[in-house]
């Protein structure tokens, strides 16, 4: 019996060597972030602009339910403080579900960030052309960022 129990405690110890860990740390602060790209259920995914005047381009129209964004922050943001805003930083606050959350790893498999999809319901949109603002806090000191999406138009 002594043998059998030997024999579990090695085999457990080698299968506890082998699997990867992560590594554990204070989160790293919220120092960018991005729209990746913008879609719905009936329009295909068209890469977000990152850089001033992070504008669509000219003749896209979103046609569905839900409008799809997917977003990249470096750095850990304060879930609970994430909006997506009409307009501006200021703007109204839209309706949101997350649909995916990834991390982001470096060599090490230390977490350095996150992609985020939220799908956003058509009726917060409306169908004029609007301005959406991604709005987060660092979740250590609660430092604000913005990110822009600029010409969005939704058909149902």
């Amino acid at each position: 019996m002594r043998s059998l129990f030997r024999t579990l405690l090695a085999v457990l110890t080698l299968v506890c060597l082998a699997l990867p860990t992560a590594s554990a740390g204070s989160a790293p602060p919220l120092t960018h972030m991005e729209p990746i790209a913008v879609w719905s259920e009936e329009t295909a995914a068209i890469p977000a602009e990152a850089n001033y005047p992070n504008r669509l381009p000219e003749g896209t129209v979103f046609r569905g339910e839900n409008l799809y964004i997917k977003v990249r922050f470096i750095g850990y943001p304060a879930w609970n403080l994430l909006t997506y805003r009409s307009g501006s930083e200021t703007g109204r606050i839209l309706a949101f579900h997350e649909v995916e959350r990834t991390p982001l790893t470096d060599d090490m498999r230390v977490i350095v960030g996150y992609e985020q999809t939220a799908a956003i319901p058509f009726t917060e949109i409306g169908t004029a052309e609007i301005d959406l603002c991604i709005a987060a806090a660092d979740a250590g000191s609660g430092a604000p960022r913005y990110a822009y999406v600029r010409g969005i138009r939704t058909e149902k």
